[in-house]
Order: structure tokens, then C-alpha cells, then sequence
């Protein structure tokens, strides 16, 4: 007879084999990395519904915080607590909460850095949130997706051989998921590297929009294009795109950059990001990235 325990093990392990028996490449992922920048997915947990209902929610929330400018104010500061609280450094980062950069020449965008502490952190300390339907629906949302990139990013580590960089008291890697939505005056000029250990592209509405090269000595302009994807945005599937960050540099794996490029329209993304508990960066020289020009 199988424990419960033991059978949730046995469960967990069957759906990290049907994870990753999508990778279907002929060389180990480390090689993927070096030579493409990305591996791509199928993700079954979540389909494009799922997604589509957290954009519905994220509108709502938004339009909440700018009707109500003494909630914007809470969340800012529930932020700006929160970085000065212990639990930060298990992300090692200080990127939580709500931007609102829609008025930005250029930047043109509001996106929301949602983690399971932060979640926390503002239900404790602000506990009236627990009562206003847009902050409920959207963080819920954003727990549901983020719960379940966890196993991802933990089978990832072990295939690459680095699976301590997520050793912590917390037993699991520290994940942001960014929620974003792109006004179609965005404009991006320059690509970037995300300070992550690995960037999981969940979704978006417009996936040529997205560019990206593999990691190389120097950089020009057509050295980025848009991945192939073999999987489609269906209902009940997903094609989602893993690239390195720039906190694996001491492995050598270096960071796949990347940029957003203007396409006229609204679209949202998820994306979520798995970090190193309680690092602390190094400088790295890292190659220069070129400027996009219209």
C-alpha cells in the first residue's frame, strides 16, 4: 500500500516527466541555452482561459487603483515595507508590486510584480485588502499560475547540475511573476537581461512581438528574431519559452537578452522569474547590447 505521501511523490515525478519529455532535443539543455538562448514548452497546466480571465482581473485592478488613489498609495507602501522586511532577501530583489508607467513617453506600460510573501505581507499588514474584490480576484489569479511553475524551475536546476542555487529554508525556488499590459505607444530601443536565474515566458497576446538572440562576444540588431513556436496558444495547452538570467554567469551559463518591440496594439504578458535566495549579485561584464532604431 502507498502512503499518501508517497503517491503525491509518485504524482509530482510522473508530471515533471510529462514536462519535460516536450523538450525533445538532441542535445542536454545547457547546449540548447549556449546555442538558441531558449528552450520552448508545452504547458499544460494553464491554458489560454486561464490567462485571458488574469488580463479581465489585472484591467480591473488597475482601474481600481487609479479610481482610488488612497489604495495606489497602500500598495506603494506596502511595497516599500515589505523591502525593508526580512523576507526580501529571499528574493534578492526589490521589484514587488504595482508600476504604473502608462504615462511614461516611451515606457507606456503598467505590469505588477506579484510574489507569495508579498501576497502575504499586504493580507497581514493591510488586512481591508481582503475585502476589495479587484486586489482578491488578482492576486488569487496570480497565486494559482505562480504555484505552478515551482516544479519547473526545480527540474530545470537538476538538469543542468546546479539544483543547490534554490537551497533555502523556504525548500523551494523564490518566484515573481510579472503581470504586464503594453499600451501601443510602447517603444523599446535597447534589449536587456533579465536579473533572474531563469525567465519562464508564460504568455502573451502577441508573441512576435517578442525577440531575442543567444547569448554571444558582440551584438548587432539582426542577431534577434522571433522564436518558431511549435506549440499554440489553445485552450487547454501553452507554448512558453525558459531562458537563463544573468545570476548563473558563476556556472557558466550566461543570459539570453531580449526586447519587447513596438507593435501598435494593447497586448499582456506573463512572465514568471525564478531568483537565487539570499544572493547577493556580483558585477559582471556582460556583452553590450545593441540600439533598435525604427
Amino acid at each position: 500500500m502507498v502512503h499518501k505521501r508517497g503517491y503525491m511523490q509518485i504524482m509530482r515525478t510522473i508530471a515533471l516527466l510529462s514536462i519535460f519529455s516536450q523538450f525533445s532535443y538532441p542535445t542536454p539543455l545547457r547546449e540548447q541555452f549556449k546555442h538558441a538562448g531558449y528552450v520552448e514548452l508545452r504547458y499544460g497546466q494553464h491554458g489560454v482561459a486561464t490567462f485571458d480571465a488574469l488580463y479581465t482581473y489585472f484591467d480591473e485592478f488597475i482601474a481600481f487603483a487609479h479610481a482610488n488613489p488612497a489604495w495606489a498609495h497602500i500598495l506603494y507602501r506596502a511595497k516599500e515595507r515589505f523591502i525593508r522586511s526580512s523576507e526580501r532577501s529571499y528574493y534578492a530583489t526589490d521589484f514587488f508590486g504595482f508600476y504604473d508607467e502608462s504615462t511614461i513617453e516611451g515606457r507606456n506600460q503598467v505590469s505588477f510584480y506579484y510574489a507569495t510573501h508579498f501576497h502575504a505581507f499586504v493580507c497581514s499588514h493591510y488586512p481591508e485588502s481582503k475585502t476589495v474584490p479587484e486586489i482578491v480576484r488578482f492576486f488569487q489569479a496570480c497565486f494559482e499560475i505562480q504555484k505552478s511553475c515551482t516544479d519547473i524551475f526545480a527540474q530545470v536546476a537538476t538538469e543542468l547540475g546546479i539544483d543547490t542555487i534554490f537551497s533555502c529554508a523556504h525548500g523551494q525556488p523564490p518566484i515573481l511573476l510579472k503581470v504586464v499590459k503594453y499600451f501601443p505607444s510602447y517603444r523599446a530601443t535597447r534589449p536587456h537581461y533579465d536579473g533572474t536565474a531563469f525567465s519562464l515566458f508564460l504568455d502573451s497576446t502577441d508573441n512576435q512581438a517578442l525577440l531575442l538572440s543567444a547569448y554571444k562576444v558582440s551584438f548587432a540588431v539582426d542577431d534577434f528574431y522571433c522564436p518558431t513556436r511549435i506549440f499554440s496558444r489553445e485552450q487547454k495547452q501553452n507554448s512558453i519559452l525558459l531562458i537563463p538570467g544573468s545570476l548563473l554567469t558563476d556556472f557558466a551559463i550566461y543570459p539570453t537578452p531580449h526586447i519587447v518591440v513596438h507593435s501598435g496594439s494593447t497586448r499582456y504578458a506573463t512572465i514568471a522569474f525564478a531568483m537565487r535566495p539570499e544572493y547577493i549579485s556580483q558585477k559582471n561584464e556582460l556583452s553590450s547590447l545593441p540600439n533598435f532604431k525604427d
